[in-house]
């Protein structure tokens, strides 16, 4: 296995750093796993990460940026690889990663995202990020969501936590990955609204190779809406199956 572990952070160049944030480091040995992180910021370093410097788009927001390179791994300079794991920049894992690909990927799925632990659907997703959160504006994340239900996205389908993204260096993997970058960029940039929409409508289409993570996430640190210094760790609790799988590596 060939893996690429890869991330972005794009923020203004009058932010101070302790307000844009860092590039953590993982708490095992790097092995011959390559990590990239995408940045705009030069004042961003890492002595763990593999720090790539490039421009913002000119008509692409900072989080446009970020959801670009989230999105669209044919089209950003990665290392080859057979398997990639983007992680947002506030994240982290705690195993070794190589065996989290094996256990959740196998032979059998190309992509591996997680369950959303706390939201139970996108259209409540839409509500929270336009009305609690101020995200998105209303009338964009109404006319998405009325789309979808229109095309019969069905309520109560998975929703998902795109903080990390397992895929196989595979066509499948990127024409999801594609697809939700189109969602993007004709409705809201919330991509946890887009996501479960192109993962239902893919598996309507014979996609059957697309993995629902149902071990429990964690995100800690703070309360929504986050301060922008505050830290996310997220972390598996994996389950029995997947701790004793982890042991034998």
């Amino acid at each position: 296995m060939k893996l690429v572990i890869y991330t972005a952070l794009f923020a203004d160049e009058s932010l101070p750093i302790a307000e844009v944030g860092r590039f953590f480091p993982f708490t095992h040995e790097k092995d011959d796993v390559k990590y990239i992180a995408f940045t705009n910021r030069e004042d961003l370093k890492s002595d763990f990460w593999e720090v790539r410097h490039v421009g913002v788009q000119e008509d692409y927001s900072f989080r446009m940026m970020s959801r670009f390179h989230k999105w669209n791994p044919a089209k950003i300079d990665l290392p080859e690889h057979t398997h990639s794991l983007w992680m947002d920049s506030q994240c982290y894992f705690k195993f070794e990663p190589k065996a989290i690909i094996k256990h959740y990927l196998g032979d059998k799925y190309h992509t591996a995202i997680h369950h959303h632990t706390d939201l139970v659907s996108a259209y409540v997703e839409g509500m929270v990020t336009s009305y609690v959160y101020n995200n998105d504006k209303p009338e964009i994340v109404n006319r998405q969501l009325e789309k979808y239900y229109s095309n019969g996205f069905p309520y109560n389908y998975d929703h998902y936590e795109t903080g990390i993204i397992i895929r196989k260096n595979s066509k499948d993997a990127y024409e999801l990955s594609a697809d939700v970058f189109i969602e993007l960029e004709l409705h809201s940039i919330r991509d946890q609204l887009s996501t479960p929409y192109v993962i239902w409508s893919r598996r309507k289409d014979g996609d059957e190779g697309i993995l629902t993570i149902r071990e429990s996430f964690t995100a800690h640190k703070g309360q929504n809406p986050l301060p922008k210094s505050t830290i996310f760790f997220t972390e598996p609790k994996p389950s029995k199956e997947l701790k004793e799988d982890l042991t034998k590596r």
